[in-house]
């Protein structure tokens, strides 16, 4: 008689939170996941520090290997045209320098890029 007398409240108990209930908005759902999307494309991007690093290997491999081509290509044009005693001369070699340095200051100015982007993004 007991259990029947708790099967009883507890059904009542049920029926009246039931009854008491709020009914959400039909379109409430619409709403929270418009909500949810919004924030998402609101809110900034978080740049993953791997990836970063992957970048910068990539920025790397990219920007001396453009120049090893280049020198490359500059020594068999150099070859071709003015014979292997060409290759020791003062202009091929002033030329070659001229190459490197200004690859090495493009990457020189890609890494400061980075560096200050990363700085200005701490703050």
């Amino acid at each position: 008689m007991n259990e029947k007398n708790n099967l009883d409240n507890d059904g009542l108990i049920r029926r009246m939170l039931q009854s008491s209930k709020l009914s959400a908005p039909e379109n409430l759902k619409h709403r929270i996941m418009h909500q949810i999307e919004s924030e998402k494309v609101l809110t900034p991007k978080r740049i993953n520090p791997k990836r970063e690093s992957i970048g910068m290997l990539t920025d790397f491999k990219s920007i001396f290997g453009t120049m090893y081509l280049l020198l490359f290509g500059l020594s068999v044009f150099t070859v071709i045209f003015g014979g292997t005693e060409a290759l020791a001369s003062t202009q091929f070699i002033l030329l070659a320098s001229l190459v490197s340095v200004v690859f090495v200051s493009f990457w020189g100015l890609t890494k400061l890029d980075v560096y200050l982007r990363e700085k200005r993004k701490t703050k």
